[in-house]
């Protein structure tokens, strides 16, 4: 019904870019596009097309010289200070044949991967999702922070998208040992 509604409304089939996505993620933005004003569904549709054409191409390239990569910092809220020796693995959620872990990480005195970047340009830096695990309670535990018996937040999974290895993905987590937020840093 929603994809008929859809053509009849603005007189070209819905597009948009699936690699990665699910059934859930396409009818939420099918949902959520088929309200657009035609003037606007315009900018999108051909912004999914950009985005269709762009995944195809970094298939078809290699991609040992990408400049993109990604890094972590982990800022402690709880005591005002960078999270230094915390633990943190890195998983790639999809696409399913690479899919798998990746790495296990230490912080350094700064909060950040001793190591530089968790993933470089090149073949292992690909499209896909990813999900940083930081193990918090460990880590306010080895401080000594008050947590309260059993700590509120244990591990914290972060799910995110990569879709272009060319770009810098900067992943911080602000943590206390009753919250955390994140953002893409740059």
């Amino acid at each position: 019904k929603l994809n008929t509604a859809y053509s009849e409304k603005f007189g070209f089939p819905f597009i948009l870019a699936v690699r990665n996505a699910t059934k859930y993620t396409v009818l939420a933005a099918l949902e959520g596009r088929v309200a657009n004003k035609i003037e606007d569904e315009i900018v999108c549709a051909i912004t999914q097309v950009h985005k269709i054409a762009w995944m195809r191409l970094l298939a078809c390239v290699n991609t040992d010289d990408a400049a993109g990569f990604l890094t972590c910092h982990v800022l402690d809220t709880a005591n005002g200070c960078p999270a230094a020796k915390m633990r943190i693995h890195l998983h790639r959620v999809s696409p399913d044949e690479t899919a798998g872990f990746v790495g296990e990480y230490i912080t350094n005195d700064d909060g950040r991967l001793d190591c530089g970047p968790a993933l470089k340009g090149g073949k292992e830096f690909t499209v896909g999702v990813y999900t940083f695990t930081f193990f918090v309670a460990d880590y306010f535990a080895s401080t000594g922070t008050y947590c309260s018996g059993l700590p509120f937040l244990d591990e914290v999974p972060l799910r995110f998208g990569i879709d272009n290895p060319d770009e810098h993905y900067h992943v911080p987590l602000l943590v206390s040992p009753w919250s955390f937020s994140t953002y893409r840093g740059s």
